[in-house]
């Protein structure tokens, strides 16, 4: 049975945030590296890779029909502004988010890699359920 007060963990990331303020950990990573240590983006990752209510994450069909129009991008080594714009407000719809402008052409293509990496995983799950 759950403890009153705790909310019950959405995936692994909750799990570990967790683990790491009953042992201490999370106190120690932030008296050495800080309060932005990072842990909060990690932590919503791991939730997002692994939830622990498998297909929790759906898109819409509009959405789908977005994702399947922009998805060939993901092969080019480059895209122009508008598919990263449009990706980047379909993966915030999707997965709930408020990820910012990409105003740095170096980080680019790393998040978009990452933003394709992550509604790949949804739309395979979704593809895999029907």
């Amino acid at each position: 049975m759950a403890k009153r007060g705790r909310p019950k963990s959405k995936g692994l990331g909750d799990t570990i945030a967790k683990v790491t303020k009953a042992t201490g950990i999370d106190r120690i990573v932030k008296a050495v590296v800080g309060d932005d240590c990072g842990c909060a983006e990690r932590q919503e990752k791991m939730n997002r890779l692994f939830p622990y209510s498998k297909g929790e994450i759906k898109m819409t069909p509009d959405q789908i029909s977005i994702y399947e129009r922009i998805r060939p991008e993901r092969l080019k080594s480059s895209t122009t502004r508008q598919v990263s714009e449009a990706l980047r407000i379909l993966r915030n719809d999707v997965l709930n988010l408020n990820e910012k402008k990409i105003n740095c052409g170096s980080c680019a293509a790393s998040k978009m890699q990452r933003w394709f990496s992550d509604l790949e995983k949804v739309y395979q799950n979704q593809c895999d359920e029907d």
